[in-house]
């Protein structure tokens, strides 16, 4: 009988036994089985959770817990609402026959305190410590979600204990995927998370310019709102922390509850002044108001309360504020103002995502997308129902104009003088407007061509990898199509040299994440140094491997190059002040003078498969690869 055999046979048992002694707790967790016909695995229903209410229990106590302490899931996605208990949740993966290397996303930015523990073979065999408590760059994978790397090997057993507590909604929308399902799903998000950014930008603008050439208080108070609003979904969704202040934890940690209430107090500015509650509608005005002073003594305190009653606060606050704009808005409708309707049309939409998203924050209603997206949608469309609002107000108070001029010039019949005076008013008052019009359209263009020249800045920062400062993967695969196609046009060699640090995982245990990328800057200074010719290309295309792409160059020329790379890796100690790290590399290289268009991937396979031979052989090795033959 085969090995391969045996294992497809006795895989099972196997798998059972080893879930049986890697949960220590009273009866095993039902494993989610990891095939290789799926890339996504939904845990939210696989898992179970373990209130903490003192959150004194550690791993170790988890682990020896009985099982009928555990709660399972009902739901895709456990909402417990807020809490000050800590929550555990557990859940075990078994790879019946899938890649080894996954990773656990929790798409869930906003976790004070977030702790996974991988449990293999009933002891903790890797801990990962992250959450808003850190500097963003102290996650394992940087990424405005939570993303872990998880390997098991197939037939391997795995548990996973997770450990959450904060002033936040205590929820797990937690999943398993693979590197590709992940970029997929990345690139989705981003678009329409970019699509509602750039549309809340851009209403804040133009009703910026708008103010500016109207001076009406409204329009800055709209501004004030769609910015406020924007920026709190900025913040929920986790791209503040990612691109605007990853080192500032404690503006993180009070940011949210911030901008909760700042959205609270521009929408009473905007809907007040709208509205005209202060003469139109009193006993509103002073309920709003009322909501308005809570909301601002709420935001004087957050720097000295705790965040999780901020939070509350604001979601209970916003509540009756949406209310209050309906109806007052629903009021003046029937006192006689057509735009007041669809004013409260755009606050009862606002209303049912800001009720569905307080509802899910709450625990009571389970999360799903309508929950946790509702408010965005919500959002937009208020804005652009309030946007045709201030449109249709601006016709009202035009047409009201327009009479009054009427009646004007039917008393000015009776003197010439008075006509003649009324005309050249209006003449001055339309060159007025024709000016203003042509100072905000060049105010307009000169906003897009810094928002083009941003979009540019953006471009070449996605190209660039934040830690060594050489090319990212993006760039690497870009470079590495275009040079092989470049090369078989000429009729050139091309070759590939792939350079991955040695016992990178040690360097982070043993001296943490900070003191493994400083290697991974030496390591790409020695490349820049050694690789000068103005056509090569240096690239960083994974957590601890370097690409280098060498045109007009064959295999013995790049064997050369990875010889003098590997003796200067290995020439001296990298010294950190505090420590002094041994480094080494393991170097593949693969040349080929190319006979067929897109086989590039085959040159950077045949590199990779060399790395692979060399850290099989112990590490500090370099390796020539034996490319297939052409077919």
């Amino acid at each position: 009988m085969q090995f391969g055999d045996w294992r497809v046979r006795y895989g099972r048992w196997i798998g059972c036994i080893g879930m049986l002694l890697l949960v220590g707790w009273g009866a095993a967790v039902a494993a989610v089985e990891l095939r290789a016909d799926q890339a996504i695995y939904p845990l939210g229903q696989s898992v179970e959770w373990l209130r903490d209410p003192a959150r004194l229990l550690t791993a170790d106590d988890v682990l020896q817990s009985p099982a009928g302490d555990w709660q399972p899931s009902r739901h895709p996605v456990p909402n417990l609402g807020y809490s000050d208990a800590a929550v555990w949740f557990r859940v075990g993966l078994h790879n019946h026959n899938a890649s080894g290397h996954w990773y656990l996303v929790i798409n869930y930015p906003l976790i004070r305190n977030l702790d996974l523990y991988v449990v293999r073979n009933g002891a903790v065999a890797e801990v990962f410590k992250t959450g808003d408590r850190y500097e963003f760059h102290a996650r394992p994978i940087e990424h405005r979600d939570f993303v872990f790397p998880v390997d098991i090997a197939p037939g391997q057993d795995v548990a996973l204990l997770i450990r959450v507590s904060g002033p936040y909604a205590q929820q797990m929308p937690i999943s398993l995927k693979s590197e590709r399902a992940i970029l997929q799903d990345e690139m989705m998000s981003s678009l329409l998370h970019g699509l509602f950014f750039g549309f809340v930008l851009v209403m804040a603008l133009y009703n910026f310019f708008v103010f500016l050439g109207t001076r009406e208080p409204c329009y800055f108070y709209y501004v004030l709102f769609s910015l406020s609003i924007g920026m709190f979904q900025f913040i929920q969704q986790g791209f503040a922390y990612q691109l605007l202040w990853p080192e500032e934890i404690w503006w993180q940690n009070k940011s949210t509850g911030i901008f909760i209430h700042l959205s609270l107090l521009s929408s009473y500015l905007f809907v007040t002044d709208f509205l005209n509650l202060k003469q139109q509608l009193p006993r509103f005005y002073r309920a709003f108001s009322l909501v308005a002073l809570l909301a601002l003594g709420t935001l004087l305190l957050t720097p000295f309360i705790n965040e999780f009653y901020v939070m509350q606060v604001g979601v209970m606050l916003s509540l009756p504020a949406c209310v209050l704009g309906i109806v007052g808005g629903w009021l003046t409708w029937r006192a006689g103002r057509a735009d007041a309707r669809v004013f409260s049309i755009a606050w009862l939409i606002f209303l049912i995502g800001v009720i569905a998203l307080a509802l899910n924050k709450l625990g009571f209603v389970p999360r799903n997308f309508f929950t946790e997206h509702g408010a965005e949608v919500g959002t937009v469309v208020e804005l652009s129902l309030l946007a045709f609002a201030l449109a249709g107000r601006i016709n009202q108070e035009r047409s009201q104009r327009m009479q009054l001029e009427l009646q004007t010039r039917e008393l000015e019949r009776s003197a010439l003088l008075a006509k003649e005076r009324a005309l050249e008013l209006e003449r001055l008052s339309n060159e007025q407007l024709e000016r203003s019009v042509r100072e905000r359209t060049d105010d307009l263009h000169k906003a897009l061509a810094d928002l083009s020249d941003m979009n540019r800045k953006l471009e070449l920062l996605n190209t660039q990898d934040p830690v060594t400062g050489v090319g990212n993967e993006n760039s690497f695969l870009r470079a590495l199509k275009q040079e092989w196609d470049r090369a078989h046009r000429a009729g050139e060699s091309l070759a590939l040299i792939v350079v991955e640090l040695d016992g990178y995982r040690n360097v982070v245990a043993d001296y943490g994440q900070v003191a493994a990328e400083e290697c991974l800057k030496n390591v790409a200074d020695i490349l820049a140094r050694l690789i000068c010719r103005p056509a090569d290309v240096i690239t960083r295309y994974g957590d601890k491997v370097f690409g280098v792409l060498l045109p007009n160059t064959d295999g013995a020329g790049a064997l050369f190059l990875a010889r003098q790379i590997a003796d200067k890796v290995h020439e001296k100690p990298f010294d950190f002040g505090i420590c002094q790290i041994h480094a080494s590399v393991s170097i593949g290289v693969a040349g080929e003078r190319p006979s067929k268009m897109d086989r590039h991937k085959e040159l950077l396979l045949s590199a990779e498969s060399a790395v692979y031979v060399a850290q099989s052989g112990g590490g500090n090795q370099i390796q020539l690869a034996k490319m297939p033959a052409s077919g």
